[in-house]
């Protein structure tokens, strides 16, 4: 018997390296980059490809330059938000809402269930524990955020409420929705709006929306994109609802700043909705939506001062 799991082992072992030198002949694996003492090689970048391809197809078309750059981009903000949430959470433990994320994820590329989700995710040869992994630490970091910031956000309900009343009394019973997609981006040292605006713009024509958003935008959205699906009108501030009624289903809005960056969005669709608004409702939305905003922006603010004090080198 024992010598019988002493040649299974043996077998085991013997089958792991086979795989592991066929890997790396494949592909032979050296650093690409450096997080303080972590590193991350090409396979790594490999795998962070395929993520970012399996969330938007249209990336499968991009430059490969820019496609190796929005992967490293892409693991570099992960490992920094990892490294600051160990100090926080037991992530080994913060599995709990791991199904209904997986649920998310599924409905927003489309898929009926996890079994249709896991058969896609085959094709760019991730595993779902990957995936759940990736999806844990952004909602880990939500949670940072807001239990940090909370207390900074302020909400003038009031200044809501007026709002609320003169669009409902104006919409007459009418909801008008918008189906939009964002590219939320900053300025670096000596770029004015316009600048990054039409350096974007050309972007955009060049190798479509959502590759621009990926590539340009701060906002979690643009791993999908940039979308951000259907947005009720009373959702919205009064300059980003002057800008999108400017233009027709299909447009670009110009630069819109939202607090100390800038916005693009587009108009992928709208619709008009004939229902009784009830006021309590909408105002609750339009509470979570001015709070979820404001949240956004910390974060950013948030994340930007971290990586100051991370040490990257690229080799």
């Amino acid at each position: 018997m024992k010598n019988k799991l002493i040649i299974t082992f043996i077998y085991l072992l013997s089958f792991f390296y086979f795989n592991l030198i066929t890997a790396v002949i494949g592909n032979e694996v050296h650093i690409v980059l450096k997080i303080e003492n972590e590193i991350v090689t090409n396979l790594d970048i490999i795998k962070e490809k395929n993520y970012l391809i399996a969330l938007n197809n249209s990336l499968s078309k991009i430059n490969k330059n820019q496609l190796e750059t929005l992967a490293k981009n892409s693991i570099i903000k992960e490992k920094i938000k990892k490294k600051e949430l160990i100090k926080y959470y037991d992530l080994e433990k913060a599995s709990s809402i791991m199904e209904s994320l997986i649920i998310d994820l599924s409905k927003k590329l489309n898929f009926r269930n996890q079994e249709e989700l896991n058969k896609y995710l085959l094709n760019f040869n991730l595993d779902i524990d990957e995936i759940k992994e990736k999806l844990k630490i952004e909602t880990l970091w939500n949670q940072l955020i807001y239990d940090r910031f909370i207390d900074q956000v302020s909400i003038d309900e009031k200044k809501l409420r007026d709002y609320l009343k003169t669009e409902i009394e104006y919409s007459s019973n009418q909801l008008y929705e918008y189906h939009l997609s964002e590219i939320l981006f900053e300025l670096k040292a000596n770029e004015t709006p316009e600048q990054k605006y039409n350096l974007i713009i050309a972007n955009i024509e060049e190798a479509g929306f959502k590759n621009a958003s990926n590539f340009y935008s701060i906002s979690e959205s643009s791993k999908f994109g940039g979308e951000i699906g259907w947005i009720n009108k009373m959702q919205l501030s009064k300059s980003i609802i002057k800008e999108i009624e400017k233009i027709e289903v299909g447009k670009l809005t110009r630069a819109i700043q939202v607090g100390n960056n800038f916005m693009i969005l587009r108009i992928n669709d709208k619709r008009k909705i004939n229902k009784k608004i009830n006021f309590d409702e909408e105002l609750k939305k339009l509470i979570i939506f001015e709070k979820n905003k404001q949240l956004n922006q910390l974060s950013l603010i948030y994340f930007k001062k971290i990586k100051q004090n991370i040490f990257i080198s690229e080799l």
